[in-house]
């Protein structure tokens, strides 16, 4: 049995749906997916994807087969924006010796890097950047600009 998934697009000015010829390039759980430039970034623990909808093309990084760990979030159930160019992983799952621990953690990469050279994420990329108040498991997120004022 072979698990096929299907990637589909939303016209918003005819209102109609598209399946695209080329399918997700690997089976992923838990992930999360931003909008960055015309790219689509998928997320995932140990696995990560850019989408080209001009092209078709998949830039994949990692692989969920437990071999190679390289270019995803290291964590689960984490949250993730997209804010002047940086895409931010908020706290999130890490499972380690046979138990999952929560972290406050929040790193950072430079998307202009893998969106300018055609290639997903690597584990270099990544570079700490904050820490939550308290750790946290973040499904959703958003970002809110709030004038000073108020």
């Amino acid at each position: 049995m072979q698990l096929f998934l299907l990637l589909q697009a939303f016209n918003t000015t005819t209102g109609s749906w598209t399946t695209l010829s080329r399918s997700i390039p690997s089976h992923f759980g838990r992930l999360a997916a931003v909008l960055y430039n015309d790219r689509i970034i998928i997320m995932g623990s140990d696995f990560n994807a850019v989408f080209n909808p001009e092209t078709g093309d998949w830039a994949v990084g990692g692989e969920c087969d437990g071999r190679q760990r390289d270019g995803g979030t290291g964590v689960c159930d984490f949250g993730l924006v997209v804010d002047d160019g940086r895409l931010y992983v908020l706290g999130g799952r890490r499972y380690k010796d046979g138990q999952y621990d929560t972290t406050n953690e929040i790193k950072s990469v430079e998307l202009a890097v893998v969106c300018t050279d055609g290639r997903a994420l690597r584990a270099s990329d990544w570079r700490p950047h904050a820490r939550l108040p308290r750790p946290s498991l973040i499904s959703v997120c958003g970002l809110l600009n709030i004038p000073s004022e108020v």
